[in-house]
Order: C-alpha cells, then structure tokens, then sequence
C-alpha cells in the first residue's frame, strides 16, 4: 500500500467539516445537527455494503472470471448495496425532518450522508479485510472515490429531496436509489475493467448530469404538500 494513499482517508472527513461550518454560520443550530447526523448515519450505512460483500463472497461471486461476473459485483454487490445502505437511513431518519424544506437541502445532506459511508469505506478499503483490494487500481479507486461517491450523491439527493415535495413520492424516490446505484455500477465497472475511457466520458457526462440537477435543485421551492 503506497503511503499516499493513506491521505485519501481525510478527504471525507474534510469536506464535511467544511460544510458543517458553512452551514453552522449561515442557517440554524438544528440544520447543522442534523448534518453531523447524516454523516454518522452515512458511517452505518457500510453494514449493508458489509453483509453484500460477505454473502457474495460465500456464494464465489467475488470471482470476476468473465464480464457477466463482472457486472454483477459492479451494479449490484457494490453499486446498489452501497446506495442502498445510504438510502435506508437518509430516506427514513434525514429526508423527514423539519430543517429539509427546500429540494437543494435533499442535495446537501444527501451529500453528507455520502461523505460518512465513504470515509469508513475507504478504511474498509485500506485495510481490506474482506480481501477486495487486489480487484481494482488501488491508487487510482483511493483518489476518485469520494468525488464519484459526491456525484452519486447530487442524483440521489436530487430525486429523493423533491420527493417529499411531490405527488409522485414512490417514482422519484425509487428514481433516485435505482439512478443512483447506476452510476456507482457503472463507476465500479469501468475502473474494474481498467476502461479509462469509459472512465473520462463517465466523468464528463455525469458532473454535465449533476450540474443540471444541482441548479434545478437551487431554483425550484415548492411547498411541502404534507406530511412525509
């Protein structure tokens, strides 16, 4: 393990410091609570992961011996377990709450939820007790991971933030985990596969999708139509 890498480990924690203080100034004590709430519910969210990456490994999953193998464990071992544990706590315990009230909050603290899960991931990752490492480009998944996992976040939180302001709750909430989860697949595919072209054209057009979603987020302020 290179000692670089080691660094990625406070990119998470950082940024979510970062925006806990920017938030603490500008908006109320009990928003700025339930960031600090998120981000250790985000940390929980890792046993969904957990439980996904230890069946799949009792069943042989874990052997990418041919693509089927290989999309299986990217979408759904990795991709939709990993969003899946973030969406259970963040739909249930955060998206509810009354601080909420706006769709680019569904956005922000899906974010910090994201920035919780990725920092014990990343540990997870580090240390490799579940012997997963060897399956990716160790430097590489330690540098991008967090950035990805932020744009996932955005689509997420984008979807089931306006859920709760919306007629429509169980499509966009479903549209949220399920797009998601797509993404993370897709993100773990490429980097499995070593297809770093798919990797750049991944990138270029998810931030394009994240920056659409965020200013839509930013300008749109329906009213709650009741009770979550």
């Amino acid at each position: 393990m290179r000692p670089l890498v080691y660094i990625t480990l406070g990119f998470a924690p950082i940024i979510a410091a970062v925006i806990y203080f920017y938030f603490y100034r500008r908006i109320s004590k009990e928003f700025s609570a339930l960031l600090v709430k998120s981000f250790f519910l985000g940390m929980l969210g890792i046993l969904v992961l957990i439980a996904a990456q230890y069946l799949s490994s009792l069943l042989g999953l874990n052997e990418l011996r041919n693509l089927k193998r290989t999309i299986f464990y990217s979408f759904v071992t990795v991709g939709f377990a990993s969003e899946l544990g973030m969406y259970i706590f963040y739909r249930y315990l955060i998206i509810p709450k009354e601080p909420v009230n706006k769709p680019i909050h569904g956005i922000t603290f899906s974010i910090m939820v994201t920035l919780g899960f990725s920092t014990i991931q990343l540990l997870i990752f580090i240390l490799d007790p579940l012997g997963i490492r060897s399956l990716f480009p160790e430097t590489l998944y330690a540098f991008v991971f967090v950035p990805a996992n932020l744009i996932f976040a955005v689509i997420m939180g984008f979807y089931v933030g306006m859920a709760k302001f919306l007629k429509s709750r169980f499509v966009y909430n479903m549209t949220g985990l399920f797009a998601a989860a797509f993404f993370h697949g897709l993100f773990n595919f490429c980097l499995l596969t070593k297809d770093f072209k798919l990797l750049s054209l991944f990138a270029f057009g998810s931030m394009v999708i994240v920056f659409v979603l965020g200013i839509k987020a930013a300008y749109t302020k329906p009213e709650p139509l009741d009770k979550i």
